[in-house]
């Protein structure tokens, strides 16, 4: 039982101006414009037989999918398999569950959220096309994308960074995509905020109101940086689609207060809460 793929050229439903197609010849995927109950049927995935290993031939065409998701982050979409009926059909049930649970993993591997996938397992229980021939069966082996509703993102909200002692707090800060990071110096020098090798800001000490350096972050991923004056004033700034809860870190400032005696007090705060 071989899956075997490229999108199926069926109706879709648009949405505003953008598009919800198959990838042809001479268009790409597109999913900006997919609704609730659209369907595309992935017929450029392959697995080994009778395994949910994804063969190689795949990634390329899986790369793009998650590219697509990665770009429309409220879509939130079922991985369904489905194979012919050759077999029990408790086995078929399992082999579908575990190649859909195989694609999300790939897809949430390459950098997809979590939260957008669900993978489900349909057996032989929904054929396309008469199982009685070749050429029905591996139609009906197939892994399909269900558009089935829209995930709800957290709203970015300003955080901040306080460098005292020499170090960054939080030295890691997860933020949904879309937020602004500030950083606030108090310590008694100034440091120089790098990422990744690009020039930054260097922010200077007024006293113990500090100054500061802002920047907003609005593509998903990691970004680490550094101190080119302190490197212990590092961190990395997690920044995600949807995030389930704030870490608020508050800076005491006393008159008299060195930076040795310097403490960030820290909260919690639920999203929705």
């Amino acid at each position: 039982m071989v899956a075997v793929g490229m999108l199926a050229l069926v109706p879709f439903s648009f949405a505003g101006s953008g598009v919800c197609q198959a990838p042809t010849a001479d268009s790409a995927l597109e999913l900006d414009g997919c609704e609730s109950g659209d369907t595309l049927i992935l017929r450029e995935v392959y697995f080994d037989t009778d395994s949910a290993r994804i063969k190689e031939i795949s990634f390329d065409f899986l790369d793009q999918v998650s590219r697509e998701l990665k770009e429309n982050p409220t879509i939130k979409v079922a991985v369904q398999g489905h194979t012919d009926s050759i077999g029990a059909a408790d086995y078929n049930m399992n082999l579908s569950q575990n190649r859909a649970q195989s694609v999300r993993y790939y897809l949430v591997s390459a950098g997809v959220n979590p939260d957008q996938l669900v993978s489900q397992g349909f057996g032989l229980t929904e054929p396309l096309a008469d199982n009685a021939t070749s050429q029905g069966r591996a139609t009906n082996r197939r892994v399909e994308l269900k558009m089935v509703g829209t995930l709800v993102l957290s709203e970015p909200k300003p955080s901040n960074i306080y460098i005292s002692t020499f170090h960054a707090v939080p030295s890691e800060l997860v933020i949904p995509v879309g937020s602004q990071v500030t950083w606030t110096n108090y310590d008694e020098i100034s440091h120089d905020i790098t990422f990744d090798g690009m020039e930054g800001s260097r922010i200077w000490t007024k006293g113990w109101k500090g100054d500061t350096y802002s920047l907003q972050f609005d593509n998903p991923g990691t970004y680490t940086y550094h101190c080119s004056v302190h490197k212990d004033a590092n961190g990395k700034i997690v920044v995600k689609p949807a995030v389930d809860e704030y870490v608020t870190t508050e800076s005491p400032i006393y008159p008299g207060q060195t930076t040795s005696s310097y403490k960030g007090n820290q909260t919690t705060e639920r999203v929705g809460s």
